[in-house]
C-alpha cells in the first residue's frame, strides 16, 4: 500500500519544523555556551572577519586538543602498568624461609656400581649419567641409536634413587632458628635433573600436585611440625599451628638462620656432574620443583659458605585485573589452570609445556618433568636419544609457542644469595661446632662443606604491579587538555546534548503533540502548543513550562513572527 501525499507531506513538515527548531537552538548555544570562543561565533553585532577569526581560533584549538588527547590515549594503551616499589615494608615473619635444595656432584656410589660389567645395561646408564655432555651431539645419537642399549628397558629415576647418596649419609649436622634438629625430620629426598637431592621446607606432594591432591595422608612429621598451604598470593592462613612449615625465620643473621655440614663420600665418587667435587646449593620457592642443574650455587668441599639471602618479591594491585593479560604481562593465580600442579608459577607452566612436548615427541615423560598424563610412562634408557634430541632448542618451536603464554606470576616471591666461602680448620684448635671438631683435620679438608643461609634484613620492600594511567587519572589529563585549550567542563557537554538533540527533539514532539489534540487547520500550524479554545489575542497566555519556564506572550510571538517572516507550516 503506497503512502498517502498527506502523510509524506507531514513528515517533509516535521522535517522542516526539527531543521528550523535546531538552527534557533544553535544559535541560542553559541550565545550562551561556556566553550571558549564560540560565544563572539554566534555574536550577530561582530563583523564577518571578527567571527570567522574566533571560529578558525576555536577549529583550531579543537584540532591540538584531539591531538594531545590522541597521544594521552597511547601511552595510556601502551603502557598500562607501572613497577615501583612497594610504600610498606613487610616482615620477614609473614614469608617462608627459602626452600634449600642440597646435591652432591657426585652421581653414584662408587662401591654400588663398582661390579657391573662392560656391556651391560647398567654400564650404559653410568656412561649416560657421567659423560652427559658427550651426548649433546648429533653424532652421539646416531652412535647411541646404532647400538643394542636402545632396548635397554632400566628406568633412570629408579637407578639414581638405588645408587646416589642418600640424605642420611650426606647431611651430618642441621640446625634451624637456633635449634639442633634431626637432619631427616628436615629434609627429604627428590629427583631432579642433577639426580637424587635433599630439599628442606618444601611443601609436600599433596599440596603440590594435583594427583595427590586428595591423598589423606598425616602432614604432621615426627618432628611436631604441619605442612600448611601457602603461596604467594593468598600467604599464610589465618590460623597457624604452633609448628608450621614451609616455616618463617625467626630472625636475621646466622645464628637464627639455617646451618648444615655436609659429607661428600669423596672415597664413594665415582662422576661428577661437573668438573670436581663438591655441592649444588638452589634457593628456591617453596611451591616450585628446583632446577639445580642450571641454577645451583657451589659449595665447596673444605670450606664454610656463608649464603646471604634477599627477598626479590612481586606484588599486584587488584586494579589491574581489569587490563588485559598482554597489558599487564602476569597473571593471577586463579587465571590460568594447570595439568599437573595445582598453584600456577611461571616455572611450573614451563615444565608442563616441556612435558607435554616430550611427550608428544617420544611418547613418554623424562623422570624429572610433571608427569602431565596419568597413562604416559616415563622414559627409560631407549628412549635417551630421542629425548635429548627433542630437548635441543633448534627443534623445539612447539614447546617455545607453549612457553609464551606462561606469563609471570602476578605474585611471586624469589631469593637471591650472595655467597662467600672460607676454609675450615686445618690446625688443631677449638672450632665453634663441635661435630666438625671432631672430625679428623685431613678428612675435614677432604670431604666436609659446612653452609649457613640467613637473612640479612628483617623486612623487605617487594616491587608492586600498578596502573599507570588509571581511569581517574586518564579523565583528569583528557579533562585538564580540553580546559585548557577549550574551556571545555562536564557542563558543557550538558549544554550540547540540551540545545542541539534534547530541545529540537522536545519542540517536534510538543508540535507534532498539539496537531493531533486540535484538528483545525489554523492550529495545525502552531509550533507552541496553543491549546484550543484559547484566543492569541490574549496577551496573558504562556507557552509549555517544560520548554520555556520562564514563558513567552504570545503577543510577543506575533512580533517576532511578522518581523522575521517564519513559517511553521
Amino acid at each position: 500500500m503506497e503512502p498517502s501525499p498527506s502523510a509524506g507531506t507531514e513528515r517533509q513538515g516535521s522535517s522542516l519544523f526539527l531543521l528550523k527548531s535546531f538552527v534557533r537552538s544553535l544559535r541560542q548555544f553559541l550565545n550562551q555556551t561556556s566553550l571558549h570562543g564560540l560565544k563572539f561565533v554566534g555574536d550577530s553585532g561582530l563583523s564577518s572577519w571578527e567571527r570567522s577569526f574566533f571560529l578558525g581560533s576555536f577549529v583550531t584549538a579543537l584540532i591540538i586538543t584531539v591531538h594531545l588527547i590522541s597521544n594521552i590515549y597511547v601511552k595510556w594503551d601502551s603502557t598500562p602498568v607501572i613497577i615501583g616499589i612497594s610504600p610498606q615494608a613487610t616482615s620477614i615473619l609473614k614469608v617462608p624461609f627459602p626452600a634449600i635444595t642440597i646435591c652432591n656432584m657426585n652421581q653414584v656410589q662408587r662401591s654400588l656400581v663398582a661390579n657391573y660389567r662392560e656391556g651391560s645395561n647398567e654400564s650404559a646408564l653410568l656412561k649416560l649419567l657421567c659423560e652427559s655432555d658427550s651426548w649433546e651431539s648429533s653424532e652421539a645419537d646416531e652412535e647411541f641409536s646404532a647400538s643394542n642399549f636402545v632396548t635397554n628397558n632400566l628406568k633412570i629415576s629408579e637407578f639414581v634413587s638405588n645408587h646416589s647418596q642418600s640424605c642420611e649419609r650426606m647431611l651430618l649436622f642441621c640446625r634451624f632458628s637456633a635449634v639442633e634438629r634431626n637432619c631427616s625430620q628436615l629434609f627429604q629426598q627428590i629427583l631432579t635433573d642433577e639426580g637424587l637431592c635433599c630439599v628442606f621446607n618444601f611443601q609436600p606432594p599433596e599440596y603440590l600436585y594435583k594427583p595427590f591432591a586428595n591423598n589423606n595422608r598425616n602432614l604432621t612429621n615426627s618432628d611436631g611440625f604441619e605442612s600448611v598451604m601457602w603461596d604467594p598470593e593468598s600467604g599464610y592462613p589465618e590460623q597457624l599451628p604452633p609448628k608450621f612449615y614451609p616455616a618463617t625465620a625467626s630472625g636475621t643473621g646466622i645464628t637464627l638462620g639455617f646451618t648444615a655440614v655436609l659429607d661428600a663420600e669423596m672415597g664413594e665418587y665415582y662422576c661428577s656432574s661437573t668438573n670436581g667435587p663438591g655441592f649444588k646449593v638452589y634457593f628456591h620457592n617453596p611451591i616450585e620443583v628446583p632446577k639445580v642443574k642450571e641454577a645451583g650455587l657451589i659449595s665447596a668441599i673444605g670450606y664454610e659458605t656463608n649464603y646471604r639471602i634477599e627477598m626479590v618479591r612481586a606484588e599486584a594491585v587488584p586494579a589491574i585485573r581489569s587490563i588485559s593479560r598482554d597489558g599487564r604481562q602476569c597473571l593471577f593465580k586463579n587465571e590460568k589452570e594447570l595439568i599437573f600442579y595445582r598453584i600456577y608459577t611461571r616455572l611450573n607452566c614451563e615444565n608442563e609445556c616441556l612435558a607435554a612436548f616430550l611427550y608428544d615427541t617420544c611418547s613418554c615423560i623424562p623422570f624429572d618433568h610433571p608427569l602431565i598424563y596419568s597413562n604416559a610412562s616415563i622414559c627409560s634408557m631407549g628412549d635417551t636419544s630421542c629425548v635429548r634430541r627433542a630437548q635441543r632448542a633448534s627443534n623445539r618451536p612447539g614447546w617455545a609457542k607453549c612457553r609464551q603464554q606462561c606469563l609471570p606470576s602476578c605474585f611471586d616471591l624469589n631469593y637471591l644469595a650472595s655467597g662467600f666461602s672460607f676454609p675450615l680448620a686445618s690446625n688443631n684448635f677449638q672450632l665453634a661446632n663441635a661435630l666438625v671438631e671432631s672430625f679428623n683435620k685431613s678428612y675435614l679438608s677432604k670431604n666436609i662443606a659446612v653452609i649457613n643461609v640467613y637473612f640479612r634484613e628483617s623486612v623487605y620492600y617487594g616491587n608492586t604491579k600498578n596502573a599507570y594511567v588509571g581511569l581517574t587519572e586518564f579523565l583528569s589529563n583528557v579533562g585538564g587538555v580540553m580546559g585548557l585549550f577549550m574551556g571545555f567542563s562536564v557542563i558543557s557537554l550538558a549544554e550540547i546534548l540540551y540545545f542541539l538533540i534534547l530541545k529540537p527533539l522536545a519542540e517536534l514532539f510538543v508540535w507534532k503533540r498539539s496537531s493531533h489534540v486540535d484538528s483545525e487547520k489554523s492550529l495545525k500550524h502552531n509550533a507552541f502548543g496553543i491549546e484550543k479554545g484559547q484566543s492569541s489575542d490574549n496577551p496573558s497566555f504562556w507557552h509549555s513550562k517544560e520548554l520555556y519556564p520562564k514563558g513567552v506572550s504570545i503577543s510577543a510571538y506575533e512580533n517576532a513572527k511578522s518581523t522575521k517572516g517564519l513559517n511553521y507550516q
